[in-house]
């Protein structure tokens, strides 16, 4: 036997098998991230530098940090050098340890087991393993209290159920809030059916963040909150929740001018292969994308198979069902998302459409956004908008000015202006914009100009539009 020196800190990486430079970094990196200090890593040099003591002094402060985060000591402590007894193999010469040797020999074949010594402070690092089991233990049967799970989940429910009433100026700090507790109530859980609800709660959120995004003007922050609405849908294998998060997606892609990539995130959700509700919003979105791409077959393709799916669903409700509010996908959502879709094909395909086309088109416009609007008069208050019915309307409005009648366009649109300021949402700006080109062919009369002015009234006295960039 003999007896050497390694530092302390060696002998705990050894004792928790993390000996091998990748496994040390991979802990090395998270125990960083923990502690506030993001991008901090280790490089291989510095770590066998470290096992073996070479170096004066102590390691950088935000290193040492780290080091007393994983093993519960002080570095002085980790650093310092400690005597270990070396036992060569049964029967063979004795090993070479030296620090000049550059490598450990024999005379016979070397034997695994010779490369772990036994160190003199075992009982010391038996005391210490015992404890970080004790601790390892108690974390994880961390669980929040029931009362703190149904508290989260009524909130949840409760913003979901108010949001198509409420302004989303007012909804979105109150979401983010509700989305930081629910991330901080998943720090302080291991149980996995409370992390499963959680998940499920998280991206619920992301998608009301997306929605109100769009409805802000921000697409792009839309698509980020959509896709992690499809993550936490996906992740716990909830389809209705992993589609909604691809339909938000699409739908602020298609709003942000880039249908191509909307197409991507329909096809994407397709992947999930939806049945029922989810595969009519879905289809009812691919729609959108189609008449965004001016594709007037596709789009009565993708009308036709959202119909089709909702006359499978049977009635079977999903979770998504069962939260209501935005999250019903109902036949108010699904008639209007057809005429808007029907609309953009007019709009953008116009100087291609023979007067009877352009006829069958408006026809269509106007049948799916008035029966939209005959299911929004029957809908539960929880369940109405403001917001859906004045989109509903310009749809209509819009219509009829493209068949040159100013005075039903006009009146079509006036319950429109009344909406308050912080509801004039960009999609019905967007909208309100669509009519400016159909105005514009008609023959000037009094009743254009008036016409024209209230839109300009209306656009202008929105608040939502006079939010400076980067505020929504």
């Amino acid at each position: 036997m003999e007896q050497v020196e390694e530092t302390y800190l060696k002998q705990l990486v050894r004792a928790r098998n993390l000996l091998p430079y990748k496994l040390f970094v991979r802990v090395y990196e998270r125990a960083a991230k923990e502690a506030g200090q993001r991008g901090l890593t280790v490089e291989r040099r510095q770590y066998q530098r470290w096992l073996a003591g070479q170096i004066k002094g102590l390691p950088q402060v935000d290193a040492c940090q780290v080091l007393e985060k994983i093993f519960g000591l002080p570095p002085q402590e980790l650093f310092t050098k400690v005597p270990v007894v070396v036992m060569p193999v049964p029967g063979s010469d004795v090993i070479d340890v030296s620090p000049t040797s550059g490598a450990i020999r024999t005379a016979r074949e070397y034997h695994p087991s010779v490369e772990r010594p036994i160190p003199s402070s075992l009982h010391e690092l038996m005391m210490s393993a015992a404890k970080e089991s004790r601790e390892s233990a108690a974390h994880a049967e961390t669980a929040l209290g029931r009362s703190s799970l149904e508290s989260l989940e009524s909130d949840v429910t409760e913003l979901a159920r108010t949001y198509l009433n409420r302004s989303p100026v007012v909804m979105f700090p109150m979401i983010k809030e509700l989305r930081d507790r629910v991330e901080d109530n998943s720090r302080q859980t291991r149980n996995p059916d409370q992390l499963r609800d959680l998940s499920f709660m998280n991206g619920l959120l992301c998608a009301m963040l997306a929605e109100a995004s769009i409805d802000l003007g921000e697409h792009r922050m839309a698509a980020e909150h959509a896709r992690a609405a499809w993550a936490h849908g996906n992740n716990i294998g909830n389809i209705p929740l992993a589609v909604w998060g691809r339909g938000m997606q699409a739908t602020s892609s298609y709003w942000d001018d880039c249908p191509n990539d909307a197409l991507v995130a329909v096809r994407r959700g397709e992947e999930h292969h939806p049945t029922g509700v989810a595969a009519a919003r879905l289809s009812s979105i691919k729609a959108r994308t189609w008449s965004h791409l001016g594709n007037p077959e596709q789009t009565l393709q993708a009308v036709r198979e959202a119909q089709d799916a909702r006359a499978a669903a049977q009635d079977c409700e999903d979770d998504l069902e069962y939260v209501g509010g935005m999250f019903v996908w109902d036949l108010v959502r699904e008639e209007r998302c057809a005429s808007s879709a029907f609309l953009e094909v007019v709009q953008r395909c116009h100087t291609d459409l023979d007067p009877a086309a352009l006829q069958h088109f408006t026809d269509l416009i106007i049948g799916h956004a008035g029966r939209a609007l005959a299911f929004s008069q029957v809908a539960p208050p929880e369940e109405r908008s403001a917001i859906v019915d004045a989109t509903i309307l310009l749809d209509m409005s819009t219509a009829r000015l493209l068949l040159g009648d100013v005075s039903g366009a006009h009146a079509t649109l006036r319950p429109v202006l009344t909406l308050q300021e912080d509801m004039r949402t960009v999609p019905i700006l967007r909208r309100l914009r669509g009519m400016r080109v159909p105005l514009g062919r008609v023959q000037s009369t009094r009743a254009v100009h008036e016409l024209a002015d209230d839109l300009v009234g209306f656009a202008s006295g929105s608040t939502i539009r006079a939010l400076p960039p980067g505020s929504s």
